[in-house]
């Protein structure tokens, strides 16, 4: 049930949620380059930052069709699109950018991040579908403790992150309507900063407990 599961959610889906998720965004804010900003901020992320753990630093791996060594070919599509809809979801319609506000909708993004990408890489690790290299797979722990090891500080900061760069997009593109080119790519170019803060501390946290998982085991 597991697997088909995620097969469901990460080889049929992706794709027609990505054009779900361009509708819905461009007719809650009417400006078709917002929806694009949403949407391509969660592909370059997922393409550069776990692109460079996955077959670069080999922090874990993807088992199954469609890929380029430990890399699913589509990967970016498997998560811009729910990223997008996290955002959507903690973003209700007509909600004014008080602080409050703010801080409100990047802590929904957080928390709900943190659970759906915990729920998916717990399957995933269950069924064979995804393995890590950190210290309790190493350990042969149970799925919930593999992921639970680095992903529920590093999926609620990639949340949290995600939605601090789209309301500053939002802002700007929508409210301010300052829309030339080149504004957009430094856009997302401040948004992969912002996200790359998140990508780091998930990234240096597992490579530190795969190194003293490594110390442990050795003795």
């Amino acid at each position: 049930m597991r697997r088909a599961y995620l097969m469901l959610i990460d080889f049929v889906l992706p794709l027609p949620l990505t054009a779900l998720m361009f509708d819905l965004w461009y007719r809650r804010t009417g400006c078709v380059l917002f929806a694009i900003y949403v949407l391509t901020l969660g592909l370059l992320f997922v393409y550069i930052y776990p692109g460079i753990a996955t077959n670069v630093l080999h922090l874990w791996r993807f088992n199954g069709p469609f890929r380029v060594k430990n890399y699913y070919v589509h990967d970016g599509f498997m998560y811009a699109p729910y990223l997008a809809l996290v955002f959507y979801l903690a973003f209700a319609p007509g909600t004014p950018l008080t602080w409050g506000n703010v801080i409100r909708i990047v802590l929904c993004s957080a928390f709900i991040q943190c659970v759906v990408s915990c729920h998916h890489d717990i399957c995933g690790v269950s069924t064979g579908l995804i393995e890590m290299d950190n210290t309790s797979a190493r350990l042969k722990l149970s799925p919930v403790e593999i992921v639970t090891d680095c992903g529920v500080v590093g999926f609620g900061l990639v949340g949290a992150s995600f939605a601090e760069s789209c309301l500053i997009a939002y802002c700007i593109i929508v409210l301010w309507t300052i829309s030339d080119m080149r504004r957009f790519v430094l856009l997302l170019v401040m948004g992969l900063a912002i996200m790359g803060v998140a990508a780091l501390q998930y990234l240096t946290k597992e490579r530190a407990w795969v190194f003293r998982s490594t110390e442990y085991l050795g003795r």
